[in-house]
């Protein structure tokens, strides 16, 4: 919006002045900025813009003087990070670490929980309130990863995928038998993110104790889903059944626990690790799905040795990054020994001649729930 002074003067709304604004970030992102990112500044009447060169946090630090710890929680701009024990017998210490959005693409990545990072310390007292900029320790590097998972993230974000947990050694994915009802889709976009991360899959199935025939009761669809998954554990929270088993899988590992709203996770985790005290709740009776009570990732320890990263409730899994043909060859469920047997290279299922799968589809070796899967990852890509 424009207004005329008494002047006959055009003056900018001050939203437009915002628009202007040079986004560093996002311009050092996509290769625009060589070195570190640069801050445009403008005073209130946009005049005057003065450059100003972003300071690399560990050049005032020094790595000699950061210590480093694991993310177990993160918020917006502040984590939560357990350090090494001092000493035999010592308890770990766990601080709060601000990281600051100017430099984070410099530091590699937003901190994640399970990540390993090095803390720089800031302030010489302790931690003076939770406003960012009060705390003790500051975010200065993220080491490498492992492995990771992700999701996609808001609609229109310059950020197009977020990690939920890093540093995994199994995907542990939680559905239950009924309320709600199995999600064939879902389940099949954890298990390929899972695959290309060279992740072990562990698929729980929950509330079994809802089925009066167990496991005769189950589904076709769970059945065929669990002809593919590396392991299978059926449990009930409520009898115990499974519980045990379970552990066992968990013991000494780092496992990313994640699932749907509603089908008991945080019940689950509860029961595994009593610290958590989880916020749990119910299914909802008007369209049968969950509600969200678990709204960050969070590392707990389990008893027995190991670590569980309980992730929200959600939808759908990023895979934005794999092209239609990679998906053509490596999903789920579709050829034996994962060989591609397509006549051709580039094949993607749909009506190509000579297609393996399309064959399969119709000598009914191959289930259509597990198509139809398939096809609507493939358009969701568009």
């Amino acid at each position: 919006m424009r207004d005329d002074d008494e002047f006959g003067e055009v003056r900018t709304s001050r939203r437009a002045h915002r628009s202007r604004r040079i986004d560093a970030l996002r311009e050092w992102h996509s290769g625009v900025v060589d070195e570190l990112p640069t801050k445009e500044r403008f005073s209130r009447e946009f005049k005057k813009a003065k450059i100003k060169q972003l300071k690399n946090p560990v050049a005032n630090i020094g790595e000699e003087n950061c210590v480093e710890g694991l993310v177990i929680e993160v918020h917006r701009r502040t984590c939560e990070v357990r350090l090494a024990a001092p000493g035999a017998g010592d308890a770990p210490e766990t601080v709060t670490a601000m990281y600051r959005a100017t430099t984070s693409k410099q530091l590699g990545e937003f901190p994640a929980v399970g990540d390993r990072v090095l803390l720089g310390l800031v302030n010489d007292g302790e931690d003076e309130g939770a406003g960012v900029g009060s705390q003790k320790y500051c975010v200065v590097r993220v080491l490498p990863r492992k492995s990771e998972l992700k999701r996609p993230g808001p609609r229109d974000s310059f950020y197009k995928q977020q990690t939920l947990a890093v540093n995994i050694d199994q995907v542990v994915i939680v559905a239950s038998v009924t309320q709600p009802e199995f999600n064939y889709g879902f389940m099949d976009r954890f298990l390929l993110a899972a695959n290309l991360n060279s992740l072990p899959f562990i698929l729980v199935l929950t509330k079994m104790d809802l089925l009066p025939n167990g496991e005769n009761d189950l589904s076709e669809d769970i059945r065929d889903f669990m002809s593919i998954a590396d392991k299978v554990i059926p449990v009930s929270v409520k009898s115990g059944k499974g519980l045990d088993a379970l552990r066992a899988e968990l013991q000494g590992k780092s496992s990313v626990f994640s699932g749907m709203s509603g089908v008991g996770k945080s019940t689950l985790v509860n029961a595994l690790v009593p610290s958590a005290a989880l916020a749990t709740g119910e299914v909802r009776e008007k369209d049968g799905k969950g509600r969200h009570t678990t709204i960050s990732s969070s590392l707990f320890d389990l008893p027995e040795g190991g670590i569980v990263i309980d992730t929200p409730g959600i939808r759908s899994i990023g895979l934005m990054d794999m092209e239609p043909e990679t998906l053509a060859k490596i999903f789920p469920g579709f050829f034996s020994s994962d060989l591609f047997t397509c006549k051709f290279s580039n094949c993607l299922h749909v009506k190509e001649a000579g297609c393996a799968v399309l064959k399969a589809l119709d000598e009914g070796t191959l289930s259509r729930a597990r198509y139809r899967s398939y096809l609507r990852i493939l358009n969701s890509r568009d």
